[in-house]
């Protein structure tokens, strides 16, 4: 198995420094915070995501138009990662970005179990993934084993074909972590390790909750666990209710809110910005890569949220401030 080692990568450093340096800061979102949602694509038209606005805006428009922007732009922004990449940043490029082609297929497969007909949100999944319309109409064991992708550290079909069908979404995401958790075992880098220990660990712990919430029994919950067992918050795990379930975790982390949804935010907020310190710490390593883009994909969600927010107009200025994550 291929084993890549931290060097130094003056180039791939310097480029990626250049695209960190366009990101939006805090004095940006509160400008943004002051327009209106047609204002915030004009000015978003004046930097990085201008080809994306100019290309789309014919077609769409408000709170549609920026999110159509932001998701071509966050694709061509990795798809450009690779080509400056170096050879040993490739894989981890690669795997990092594996879980959006994954959150596609889930769609695809949350689809297929419904008795709904083909709709455009579907067909943009499938060639998102360069999935045939024609696959995507077979059944859903069919489409399972179109499930593939190039030079991964794990064999995903073996990972499939050991599972239970019907969990066939958490089958992918036990799969994926399985090769994060490798993929960072070979990078050498412990920040990077560190990073994916956490999320992972995150993770677990919102779905633990999610379930505790609905009275889901302890061995359905270990079931569904993505996180290496000896990281995986047992006694948030084994709490007899969800009450004491929500009691453990503010025992284990600085979290806060009364419901589940307070806590669930405040979870996410302490995740990325966990993940940005702890990336940011090697600036001349691989983890300085996943650094830039965990903060790219921040600045999308931060800007699709504060989109949504404005034109529904549910959320006042101060709420989706605090929704903001910063760095």
């Amino acid at each position: 198995m291929k084993t890549f080692y931290k060097k130094d990568y003056p180039y791939m450093y310097a480029r990626v420094s250049a695209k960190k340096a366009k990101l939006y800061t805090e004095k940006d979102y509160n400008r943004f915070l002051k327009m209106e949602v047609n204002e915030i694509s004009r000015k978003m038209e004046e930097g990085d995501y201008s080809n994306e606005i100019n290309q789309l805006g014919s077609e769409f428009n408000g709170a549609d138009l920026i999110e159509k922007a932001l998701n071509q732009n966050l694709r061509n922004t990795f798809e450009h990662l690779l080509e400056i990449s170096s050879e040993d940043a490739k894989p981890i490029i690669e795997a990092y970005t594996r879980r959006f082609t994954l959150m596609e297929y889930k769609k695809i497969l949350r689809w297929k179990k419904t008795d709904e007909e083909l709709t455009e949100e579907i067909k943009k999944s499938a060639g998102k993934i360069g999935l045939e319309l024609e696959k995507i109409k077979k059944g859903r064991d069919e489409l399972v084993e179109e499930i593939s992708f190039e030079d991964p550290l794990i064999d995903y079909q073996a990972e499939l074909e050991e599972c239970n069908k019907e969990d066939i979404q958490i089958c992918l995401d036990k799969a994926y972590s399985k090769e994060m958790r490798k993929v960072a075992a070979n990078t050498r880098s412990k920040e990077f390790q560190k990073y994916v220990k956490n999320e992972q660990f995150y993770q677990d712990l919102v779905l633990i909750l999610r379930m505790k919430k609905y009275g889901v029994d302890e061995d359905k919950i270990n079931r569904k666990m993505v996180s290496d067992s000896l990281d995986q918050p047992n006694e948030v795990i084994e709490a007899q209710d969800f009450e004491t379930a929500l009691n453990k975790t503010e025992e284990i982390i600085e979290v806060s809110g009364d419901t589940l949804e307070e806590v669930e935010h405040s979870i996410k907020h302490r995740r990325l910005q966990e993940a940005l310190s702890t990336l940011h710490k090697e600036p001349l390593g691989l983890s300085s890569v996943i650094g830039y883009m965990v903060a790219k994909t921040i600045e999308v969600e931060n800007l699709r949220m504060m989109a949504r927010a404005k034109e529904t107009g549910i959320q006042n200025t101060e709420t989706i401030k605090s929704n903001l994550v910063l760095h």
